[in-house]
């Protein structure tokens, strides 16, 4: 398999080193190009490095797209004259409609969402989830075979439905930010309320987030049989969760219409 990947930003690395991490590179070909050589300075010497995606595209069978949403259309229309009818698109910009990327190519092309979370680790543990959208003219073959190469290292879903694409990416590729900003806003007034030290407390949030998903991933516990084992009547974990479920569905709300403008 010749893969190519145009743009080394934080997805097209994720999956150059996720595929590198799952030894894809011992029997199939990597292609890289970027605007920005400079990115490509330190990567494995196996992968091959083009300054331009017109060559790049010429020697990759699946040609994956990570690019800024706004240049996507554009980059497409760019390779499109140098794709033939094997050739296979994947890109990483939900926001992108379909119709307007097949009034500059209509072949077939998926859609992939990678969670940050899908991170290669050297535990070579499958984690986060990939969400996939295709178009009707993806073959089989080539959906299973992408489906099946992202599985490796992560968990994939796939969807029929294109409007449920934008919700799995809130949940999926957005969540692990807004985590990871939660933990370090509670952990920062917490530390201001009290005599706690801020990197302690950060430190311990982020093991008692990891424990806790490791709970409920294992379903030893579900969310209402954690909270109860956790909560006691008039305590101080109650008196939080009270306050919580005032406050927290309005918030989410605002923000799901707000990411889904």
């Amino acid at each position: 398999m010749n893969f190519g990947i145009i743009g080394y930003g934080n997805i097209g690395s994720l999956i150059s080193d996720n595929l590198i991490d799952i030894g894809f590179l011992d029997k199939n070909r990597l292609n890289i190009s970027s605007r920005t050589l400079s990115k490509l300075e330190n990567l494995d010497s196996r992968i091959n490095v083009y300054e331009n995606n017109i060559d790049l595209v010429k020697d990759s069978d699946i040609i994956f797209i990570s690019v800024k949403s706004p240049d996507l259309i554009k980059v497409i229309g760019e390779i499109a004259p140098f794709l033939d009818e094997d050739s296979y698109l994947i890109h990483s910009s939900a926001g992108i409609s379909f119709y307007d990327i097949e009034n500059v190519y209509d072949g077939e092309i998926s859609c992939v969402i990678p969670s940050i979370s899908s991170e290669a680790n050297p535990n070579k543990q499958k984690t986060g989830i990939s969400v996939f959208y295709h178009n009707t003219n993806v073959s089989k073959e080539n959906q299973e075979k992408i489906e099946e190469l992202f599985s490796k290292f992560s968990n994939v879903i796939t969807t029929d439905n294109y409007d449920d694409l934008e919700a799995l990416t809130i949940t999926t590729s957005c969540m692990p930010a807004f985590i990871a900003f939660a933990t370090e806003v509670f952990a920062r007034e917490l530390s201001n309320s009290t005599n706690l030290d801020y990197e302690d407390v950060y430190s311990y949030l982020n093991e008692t987030n990891f424990s806790t998903a490791n709970l409920l991933n294992l379903k030893l516990f579900n969310s209402d049989d954690l909270v109860n084992k956790v909560a006691t009547k008039n305590g101080i974990t109650q008196k939080g969760l009270d306050y919580l479920n005032e406050e927290l569905p309005l918030i989410f709300n605002n923000l799901i219409k707000r990411l889904c403008d």
